[in-house]
């Protein structure tokens, strides 16, 4: 519960702060090169500077791995990945589906064991640990009972969707946040978000926490190759992705006993 405590308090201080800079020319803007080799965003460094400074004052007991410095070895076994800001294009047009993002995991994703995610204009958040399914806001999150028959594609191309999904694929939202988008799928509002192409592939600290709501769902997370979703430390590697609802589970068996 300290790590949840924490980071409710830390995302509410972020999104405060954010929700201050009323002017486009206050929240657009770059403050260098990031570890994973992308330009680090003024939100994007407001965000993470908060983020590390409540982890050093209480002295959480986790390395840091963040999109912007890339590994911070704090002497612990375990890690913390984080986007202390996922979706910043949202973020500077205002456009209200942005994130916090924080996982841990001690070498990869098969050591996921808690998960984070707050869309930081309106303050909900999501939150599991392994074994013990996901939370929206405090409150366990019961499977759907029904499909929404929605889906999250970008880059798609026809020859790269699995042909279970082809048919499946009506309607398409692109939102621009990937922590959220599988935070949604958990939350049963989708049924799958698929990252195809060359162009549009995904870091682990994009998806790290994401992954871990989805699967405490009974979801599933692939990557290109329709392989269990597994990503280690490094913020330069990027995959495709697939991930998948419960509902695709007879789907998924049948694949496996090809």
């Amino acid at each position: 519960m300290t790590f949840l405590k924490n980071f409710i308090e830390t995302g509410s201080e972020i999104r405060e702060h954010i929700s201050t800079l009323e002017n486009k020319e206050q929240r657009i803007g770059y403050t260098g090169m990031g570890a994973d080799g992308t330009l680090t965003s003024r939100l994007d460094k407001l965000a993470e500077d908060k983020i590390i400074e409540r982890i050093n004052d209480i002295d959480l007991p986790f390395n840091i791995i963040s999109e912007e410095i890339g590994f911070v070895d704090r002497g612990y076994d375990s890690n913390i990945i984080m986007d202390p800001l996922d979706g910043t294009y949202n973020a500077e047009n205002q456009i209200p589906l942005y994130s916090m993002s924080l996982a841990v995991m001690k070498d990869d994703f098969t050591s996921l064991q808690e998960a984070f995610v707050m869309n930081l204009a309106t303050g909900n958040y999501f939150w599991a640990t392994k074994g013990n399914g996901a939370y929206r806001n405090g409150y366990r999150i019961e499977k759907a009972e029904r499909r929404s028959h929605a889906s999250v594609v970008y880059n798609l191309e026809e020859t790269e969707v699995p042909e279970f999904l082809k048919n499946d694929i009506t309607r398409k939202r692109i939102l621009g946040c990937a922590s959220m988008e599988l935070a949604l799928l958990a939350n049963g509002a989708l049924d799958n978000v698929a990252y195809l192409g060359r162009e549009k592939k995904l870091r682990n600290v994009d998806i790290a926490a994401g992954v871990l709501l989805v699967e405490e769902m009974g979801g599933f997370v692939f990557d290109g190759n329709l392989k269990k979703m597994n990503m280690g430390k490094d913020v330069r590697e990027r995959k495709n992705m697939i991930a998948l609802s419960s509902f695709y589970k007879g789907e998924i068996e049948e694949l496996e006993n090809r």
